[in-house]
């Protein structure tokens, strides 16, 4: 049997992969190809709305992301790391196991693929995983497919991502990019070497995230990329995870601190709606660093980047390494107050809100 692995990263395409996958569940299996589920739930409802017909996305994380939910309780048993709360009354990681083996024994797919931006965390939590999860089907023809993005657009993309979800942090250039430069959000060696040592025998792929773009996404070059043979009639994938602008970071960033977790989350969906009317800088030219900052990355990154370059057999896995050292041209506080000034608090949906941004466009 093949196996076909992805293991992330993050923020490059991978909760549409997913939903895809899912959504195509019994195309997928009557071609002999496998997304399996991990819980006898989540088997259940992806066999009912199989039969039913029903292409939509399917509520419920444990059924939309089921190999995240396995990954997440495999690091919750060798780290103090809590599961994510979307992740609903997980079983064990042995249950989830028995789940996996007992549908490829009964449907014995030609290929099997497990789906999961959060197996990248296993390189930093505690390799050993890696090696559990090659010995659910030690036999197997494993092929590893990792995706990544250019250093300084990721860590602003996975940055934003925390901030969405209400976390509380610092702006990326006053402390905040220092969380990500000792770990995986950073060190790419870090996150990919484990995999590449432990699964030596393993086909491992390694896609600059703007290669992906141009080959129409993370479907069309997961599937072209590890010779994934898709079965006719495949129905694309709603458009998943918004992101927030990069003029809102900073707006969001202080809701999260100043406001309690419903209300700021109620501002993060209503700066997320198109109706709202607001018309934010273009991302790529909102300045999150500072130059100083900027040439401290491209410093930092360089030997990380000359690991990249010798697994994949290329000169320059990043093509466009040296932008990372080029400002962009509006400052990150420049396209708030931007933002804050096409704002009318009033139509903010409660007074909290309101007068929060009342405020904060005085501040600015």
């Amino acid at each position: 049997m093949k196996i076909i692995l992805y293991i992330g990263h993050h923020k490059v395409g991978s909760t549409a992969l997913q939903t895809y996958l899912m959504q195509n569940w019994l195309r997928l299996a009557k071609a002999g190809i496998l997304y399996p589920s991990v819980e006898t739930r989540g088997f259940a409802v992806t066999l009912k709305r199989a039969l039913d017909g029903q292409d939509a996305e399917p509520p419920g994380a444990n059924v939309r992301e089921p190999h995240s939910a396995l990954a997440y309780r495999m690091i919750a048993d060798v780290s103090q790391r809590k599961i994510p709360p979307q992740f609903k009354a997980l079983p064990t990681t042995g249950q989830m196991i028995r789940a996996l083996r007992q549908q490829v024994q009964l449907l014995a797919p030609d290929t099997l693929v497990l789906c999961s931006e959060a197996f990248v965390n296993f390189s930093q939590v505690d390799p050993g995983l890696v090696d559990r999860l090659q010995g659910i089907f030690p036999k197997a023809n494993w092929t590893i497919y990792c995706a990544l993005r250019r250093p300084d657009e990721y860590m602003i993309s996975w940055h934003g991502q925390r901030l969405k979800v209400g976390e509380k942090l610092e702006a990326l250039q006053n402390g905040g990019a220092r969380e990500y430069t000792g770990g995986i959000h950073f060190d790419y060696r870090m996150a990919v070497q484990p995999w590449a040592e432990r699964m030596p025998q393993a086909r491992l792929i390694l896609r600059d995230y703007s290669d992906i773009l141009t080959a129409g996404g993370s479907e069309a070059d997961f599937a072209r990329q590890t010779g994934l043979a898709l079965p006719e009639g495949m129905v694309p994938a709603p458009r998943a995870n918004p992101s927030l602008p990069r003029a809102a970071f900073e707006i969001v960033r202080r809701a999260n601190h100043a406001l309690g977790p419903q209300k700021a989350n109620a501002l993060n969906r209503w700066l997320l709606t198109a109706e709202n009317g607001l018309q934010p800088a273009c991302n790529s030219e909102v300045e999150m660093y500072g130059a100083k900052l900027r040439k401290d990355l491209a410093t930092q990154f360089a030997p990380i980047h000359g690991y990249l370059n010798r697994l994949a057999g290329q000169d320059a896995f990043f093509v466009d390494i040296d932008e990372i050292e080029v400002p962009r041209r509006l400052p990150e506080r420049e396209a708030a107050a931007a933002l804050l000034a096409q704002l009318d608090p009033q139509a903010l949906p409660d007074e909290t809100l309101q007068f929060f941004a009342a405020d904060l466009k005085q501040a600015f």
